[in-house]
């Protein structure tokens, strides 16, 4: 627990010096002078570094020579934008003593997840890739062909790039995985934001997505010790509606400041797709600042904010391009490149329809085109009656925002800056639903999108009734019974894990049964069980009869070395 928070601090550290430098920079390319808050300059660091961390991979592994450079960038950061530092420290200052309790319950806050992170459930895909991948990032950065040796090390997240910069496995020993954690107490702050609402007795829209977080927060909190992309992309879902709908609300008279945070929160959204590619929907909000910036020829902003976002795509897909061959593997729409490390376009289909069946609760991939009607009710029985619930609030809350909003447009009052949220977090929604509709890949939008449609409707009637008074009882009793239920939850989370010895280092990573074997004179382990590994027997691979090296060393690669065997065993046609 105690490595856990010493490595907190210098994640925020060094993603506060960078992340102020990116929003400086961008404050200054909008022509506006703003005092920043923590939070988003640490939000826009680990963005930052994140990518950083994905270009430094591109050259070999990434450890202490990566760290070295990186504290240099963040001191350099704070450093030329140290007037912004320390408007920011003033304000961040004035904001957590304006209420006395304030202080406590963020330290509180800070305690219960470094717990969370410290120890807990080691997910599944965590001893089948996750920390095979990062541990391949740490000591080789990127290598070609490797999703021949597990075709999941293909699923590549630049999380798994961020976890590895900040492992400081060479100085510990020991592969820290604290950057999950790190999110979640992100997440975590922002919920800690409701205490605007009992101070000033004030609801915002946005309070309504944090009973959703809130909700996510307590779900995840056993799991949070493991770096699952999962656990990023849906804290990066809410952060993103969140900050949205209170950039909606707070007005400003320069056009440069009304655009401004709406176009850092769509670089944001890029970066959140690199995450997890699924969720790129999310990237159709960028319409917003675009009309605005187009409408006032704002070409300088445009171009710079397109350029941002080229930057943080480039490595992600040269990453990808190189682990696999595809640009976003298991997907084969885009074909371009023709490499031999390319993992055969038969394999990676069958790999996205395994992906497909199993989000819907089916186990034969042949069933993969079965109409709705008929998987929906088995997918449906398979889930929690919490998840029903979100499931069941959903489709209602899809229904009851298009006549809201249908009805607004005949009218013609719709407000189409929330119209836009709305289609967006919808049609990603359903694009996850009709894809790979694993739940947990969704809760970002089985919360959002029925909370966005409750507190858009409830924000509605106070506009009639100018009753803000019960819209604040009303909301105070339901974020308080969510907020019970989830301390129930977490209370029992940590009754169970007292006794595990983790208070000062953080719980490892499992390790699995293998059994060795040799591939062109180098030893490799093959899982025993259910194809579990872990981190420290390594390297590992699943179908050793089908791939081979490109080289003398681990560095130069792999390449599958008979297809047509493969696909006459498998079934698979192309």
């Amino acid at each position: 627990m105690i490595t856990v928070l010493l490595n907190w601090l210098y994640i925020a550290i060094t993603s506060f010096g960078t992340g102020i430098a990116v929003l400086s920079f961008f404050s200054f390319i909008f022509g506006i002078k703003k005092t920043h808050n923590v939070l988003p300059a640490i939000i826009a660091g680990l963005a930052f570094n994140t990518v950083y961390s994905e270009t430094f991979s591109l050259f070999g592994g990434v450890g202490i020579a990566a760290n070295v450079i990186l504290v240099l960038l963040a001191l350099a950061g704070a450093f030329f934008n140290r007037t912004s530092v320390s408007q920011t420290f003033t304000a961040l200052k004035e904001k957590v003593l304006s209420v006395k309790v304030l202080p406590y319950i963020y330290a509180a806050v800070i305690l219960l997840f470094a717990y969370g992170t410290s120890r807990g459930y080691i997910h599944y895909d965590t001893s089948l890739y996750h920390a095979q991948s990062i541990r391949w990032i740490e000591e080789y950065g990127v290598v070609k062909g490797l999703a021949c040796l597990q075709l999941r090390f293909g699923y590549n997240s630049s999380a798994f790039a961020l976890t590895a910069l900040y492992s400081f496995v060479d100085i510990l020993g020991q592969s820290l995985h604290t950057t999950a954690g790190f999110f979640v107490l992100l997440g975590a702050i922002q919920v800690v934001d409701v205490y605007r609402v009992f101070t000033k007795k004030h609801v915002r829209h946005s309070d309504f997505i944090r009973i959703g977080l809130l909700f996510y927060l307590g779900l995840i909190f056993k799991e949070i010790v493991s770096p699952a992309s999962d656990y990023y992309a849906q804290i990066l879902i809410f952060t993103a509606v969140i900050m949205w709908l209170d950039a909606i609300e707070d007005t400003e008279d320069d056009p440069n400041a009304k655009a401004y945070p709406f176009a850092m929160l769509s670089i944001l959204l890029v970066y959140a797709a690199t995450v997890k590619f699924s969720i790129a929907l999310l990237v159709l909000l960028v319409i917003k600042p675009a009309i605005m910036l187009i409408k006032d020829k704002k070409y300088k902003q445009i171009a710079v904010c397109l350029g941002a976002g080229i930057c943080v795509l480039l490595p992600f897909f040269i990453r990808n391009v190189l682990i696999s061959g595809w640009l976003i593997y298991p997907s084969t729409f885009i074909d371009l490149f023709n490499v031999d490390w390319k993992i055969p376009k038969g394999v990676a289909q069958y790999d996205a329809m395994e992906i497909g069946v199993y989000g819907k609760a089916i186990n034969d991939v042949t069933k993969l085109d079965m109409p709705i009607t008929e998987w929906l009710p088995g997918w449906f029985r398979a889930m929690s009656l919490v998840e029903k619930g979100w499931v069941s609030l959903t489709f209602i809350g899809i229904i009851a925002g298009v006549v809201y909003f249908g009805y607004k447009l005949i009218k013609r009052r719709a407000d189409y800056d929330k119209l836009l949220v709305f289609i967006v977090i919808v049609a990603s929604g359903l694009f996850w639903f009709f894809s790979a509709p694993l739940v947990r890949y969704g809760y970002g939008y089985l919360t959002c999108i029925p909370l966005f449609v409750d507190g858009m409707l409830c924000m509605e009637l106070v506009k009639k009734t100018d009753d803000k008074k019960a819209l604040y009882i009303a909301y105070v009793i339901v974020f308080a019974a969510v907020g019970i239920y989830r301390i129930k939850t977490v209370g029992y989370d940590i009754i169970t894990t007292l006794d595990q010895p983790y208070y000062i280092a953080q719980e490892d990573y499992e390790n699995w049964p293998a059994k060795e074997y040799d591939l062109e004179g180098h030893t490799i382990f093959v899982p025993e069980q259910d194809a579990l590994i872990g981190y420290s027997q390594f390297p590992a691979s699943l179908m050793l009869i089908d791939i081979e090296m490109r080289g003398d060393d681990w560095k130069d690669g792999f390449r599958y070395k008979d297809y047509d065997a493969w696909l006459e065993r498998s079934g698979v046609s192309e």
